[in-house]
């Protein structure tokens, strides 16, 4: 069993093309609301509503897809087959969800809630043992922790493909093919299925896994959910992953809003119009977006190589309490900044990527910590499971972040594609610069409760390392006294 054994870089590529293929659609999933309102034609009330409500069926499912990989082994692996054979069905009906069909107000309604709780659903069976995949890839911590550095960026490149270009790339095919919006986002869509499916498929071929539980015996799901109920170090975890998330992805969902709304004028005719300029070239709101949201993506990823080091020196959790509390600060600054200071807009919205985007590869990693020392303690290995709970954090987080604003929206009073009052663009701003501190208070105050340091990692990872050891010559011994009785 290779359980120590190093990854070469193609496979650490390989698996961090699949959370790029994820997160094209992830990214999508995550600026929903903005589709919905402004391309498809729904309210901002009925989407919060719908995305709340899809969101909590999907997160239940994100245990029985968990706890069906941790116990369903095949010549595959347990992981790897999930992606084989979710696939397809995840790139077609992610297709469908970012389509606008030709139907009535209220069928149209329907069809939004069908295709995006199937789409929730599929990105499930993918997503969930594609993330349980990294906790047996390899059994060294360090490892492990590299191999969450390359999901992270692979994660940040499909979010910079997907809501950071996403409305340039709509414009584009707009121009080009003379359609509407709703058209070229379907456009859009279909593009990134192709490329989904491409990249998981290189997950799939070449992507091991490696690590098996010390104890063969079938775990029962009821014990597993027991100490999962008791593991406070996972609940710490995924209380403030839920926090990191809703942070991250209030600030990103609402950036299409404050470039159209607060960066931008409406003019007569009651199309907006930025009046700043860059580097001499004129702007328009869905360029300051993408400007903004593309940035973000670029310099999480260039956060996420330089920050491994502070992480070595200051552990995880300091680490990422830090990135907390400096993004809040950068946060709340886009409160005073001038609307036609494009340039000083950017540096701000830079300056708050580099400061939490990174706390997505620590997060990552500290789950494949919580799963070890879950093992140690209780003697079974719920990988799945723990990584199902993962994604839903993940899940009910942009849930979160995406049905609040909504909701918050509806209540100032916004109407898309109006000429808003000066008193509800104040509120639109402030509701984009103050809502995500939420998140990061909860955040903070989750961690403080996270006790699991670096020392315990080595120790956890040395008990691992002993049982399967002495598993292993348990069985040669066993396997040797067999060979020796004549039948």
């Amino acid at each position: 069993m290779e359980n120590n054994q190093k990854l070469s870089v193609l496979e650490k590529c390989a698996y961090g093309a699949g959370d790029l293929a994820c997160n094209l659609f992830w990214g999508l999933i995550c600026i929903a609301t903005a589709f919905y309102t402004e391309y498809f034609g729904m309210e901002a009330a009925a989407v919060g509503t719908m995305v709340l409500v899809v969101s909590i069926i999907d997160i239940a499912f994100d245990v029985i897809i968990g706890a069906i990989a941790d116990r369903k082994n095949t010549r595959w692996g347990r992981f790897r087959p999930w992606i084989l054979f979710g696939v397809v069905p995840f790139c077609i009906i992610g297709f469908f969800t970012f389509y606008t069909p030709a139907f009535s107000e209220p069928l149209k309604v329907v069809y939004a809630y069908v295709t995006f709780l199937l789409c929730r659903l599929m990105y499930s069976v993918v997503n969930v043992p594609y993330g349980a995949l990294m906790g047996v890839i390899s059994a060294d911590p360090a490892e492990r922790t590299s191999v969450s550095a390359y999901r992270n960026i692979g994660a940040q490149i499909g979010c910079l493909c997907s809501y950071g270009f996403v409305f340039t790339i709509v414009a584009a095919f707009m121009n080009a093919f003379d359609c509407s919006g709703q058209a070229a986002f379907s456009w859009t869509a279909f593009v990134y299925a192709v490329a989904a499916f491409i990249l998981l498929m290189c997950t799939f071929f070449f992507t091991r896994e490696r690590v098996e539980p010390v104890k063969k015996e079938q775990s029962n799901l009821k014990d597993d959910v027991k100490d999962l109920s008791q593991n406070k170090p996972w609940i710490a975890l995924s209380v403030a992953g839920i926090a990191m998330l809703f942070f991250v992805f209030v600030h990103n969902g609402l950036i299409p809003y404050y470039a159209k709304y607060c960066v931008a004028d409406m003019d007569a005719n009651g199309n907006p119009v930025v009046n700043g300029t860059l580097f001499g070239f004129e702007l328009n709101w869905e360029l300051v977006s993408t400007l903004l949201l593309s940035s973000g993506s670029i310099f999480t990823i260039l956060g996420t190589m330089a920050i491994q080091s502070v992480v070595g020196k200051y552990g995880k959790k300091k680490t990422w309490m830090g990135c907390f509390i400096l993004a809040s600060v950068l946060s709340l600054g886009f409160l005073v900044v001038d609307k036609n200071n494009i340039g000083l807009i950017i540096i701000m919205n830079i300056l708050f990527t580099l400061s939490i985007g990174p706390s997505g590869y620590i997060m990552w990693s500290m789950y494949a910590d919580v799963a070890d020392n879950a093992e140690v303690e209780t003697g079974r290995r719920a990988t799945g499971l723990i990584y199902s709970s993962a994604t839903m954090a993940q899940k009910l987080g942009q849930a979160l972040a995406n049905s609040i604003p909504a909701f918050a929206l509806a209540t100032i009073g916004f109407v898309a594609n109006t000429n808003l009052s000066e008193e509800t663009i104040g509120s639109l701003k402030f509701i984009f610069a103050a809502l995500p501190l939420l998140g990061s208070a909860i955040g903070i105050a989750a961690l403080f409760f996270y006790k699991i340091d670096e020392d315990l990692i080595k120790k956890n990872s040395a008990i691992l390392e002993s049982r399967r050891k002495g598993e292993e010559t348990t069985t040669a011994v066993a396997e040797k006294g067999n060979s020796d009785i004549v039948y």
